[in-house]
C-alpha cells in the first residue's frame, strides 16, 4: 500500500528531500502504521483500527492538533514543519488513541494535562525502538530546533521532577507531571507491560477525570498485567508525583 495518493510510487521506493511535501506524507503514514501495528500487537484491535485522516503542511502555523469531530490530525508548518518530526506525529496520535478508548476525554484541566502527557509519554515508547538510545526523553528535538536555544532542544521531556505543587495550569507543562509518572512505570516494568497497562487503564477513563482517579485507574489496570508488584510500582510512580 502507498503511503498517499500523491507520494505513490511503483517501485515502492518513496525517495524524497525534506522540503518535498511527500517527505511529509512517507512520514506520517510510516507514523501512523508503526503505532497501529505495535498497539495491535499489545492486543487491542479497537483502538483506532479503522485509520484516520492526516493532513500534513496544511495548517499555516508551526502548530498541530487533532480534531476529535473528523477523527483528524492536522499538522502545521513553520520553522521545521510538524510533519518532519515522527514525535509529534505521535504524540497528536495520542490524543486520537485516548479519544478511541474515552470518547470526549480531556474536559478541564486535570484531564486535559493528562492528555498531554500521555501524548508526550506516547511518542517517546514509540521512539524507544527505533532512536538507537538518543534522546526519548526529549520530546520533538527535531522540531524544537526552531524555536528553542537550550541543548537538547525539547519541546518537552518525559523525565522532568515536577509534582502537583509545581502546577502552572497550562496543561502542557503539567502534562509532564502525568507523562513522568508513566516514564518510570515504564523504566521499571518495561515497555510491552507499561504501555499495556496504560492502554488497558484508559478504557476506564471518564472525559473529566482527575489525575486521582486517572492513577488509581492505572493501578488497577496493573495488578491483573503483572500482579501486585506491577500495581506497587504504579502506585509509587504515582506517589512520587504527589498525584497519589
Amino acid at each position: 500500500m502507498a503511503p498517499a495518493a500523491g507520494s505513490f510510487e511503483a517501485d515502492r521506493r518513496f525517495l524524497y528531500g525534506r522540503h518535498d511535501e511527500r517527505f511529509e506524507q512517507v512520514m506520517a503514514y510510516y507514523a501512523i502504521t508503526r503505532a497501529q501495528e505495535y498497539i495491535q500487537h499489545l492486543g487491542f484491535t479497537d483502538i483506532q483500527s479503522d485509520g484516520i485522516t492526516v493532513k500534513v503542511n496544511q495548517y499555516g502555523i508551526d502548530n498541530s492538533y487533532f480534531d476529535p469531530t473528523k477523527d483528524l490530525i492536522r499538522l502545521g508548518k513553520g520553522g521545521v514543519d510538524d510533519g518532519e518530526d515522527l514525535e509529534v506525529i505521535w504524540h497528536e496520535y495520542g490524543h486520537a488513541i485516548q479519544e478511541a478508548e474515552s470518547p470526549g476525554f480531556g474536559v478541564g484541566h486535570d484531564a486535559g494535562s493528562i492528555g498531554e502527557g500521555f501524548g508526550d509519554y506516547w511518542a517517546a515508547t514509540m521512539s524507544q525502538p527505533v532512536s538507537g538510545g538518543y534522546g526519548v526523553t526529549c520530546i520533538a528535538d527535531w522540531d524544537s530546533i526552531s524555536y528553542t536555544v537550550d541543548v537538547p532542544h525539547c519541546l518537552r521531556r518525559v523525565d522532568t521532577d515536577l509534582t502537583v505543587d509545581d502546577q502552572t495550569g497550562a496543561i502542557h507543562h503539567d502534562g509532564q507531571i502525568w507523562s513522568r509518572a508513566l516514564w518510570d512505570i515504564h523504566t521499571a516494568l518495561g515497555r510491552t507491560t507499561a504501555d499495556t497497562i496504560v492502554l488497558t487503564a484508559q478504557y476506564h477513563f471518564n472525559p473529566s477525570t482527575t489525575f486521582r482517579d486517572a492513577a488509581l485507574e492505572v493501578v488497577d489496570a496493573a495488578r491483573p498485567v503483572g500482579g501486585n508488584s506491577a500495581a506497587n510500582v504504579a502506585r509509587a510512580a504515582f506517589e512520587d508525583r504527589g498525584i497519589l
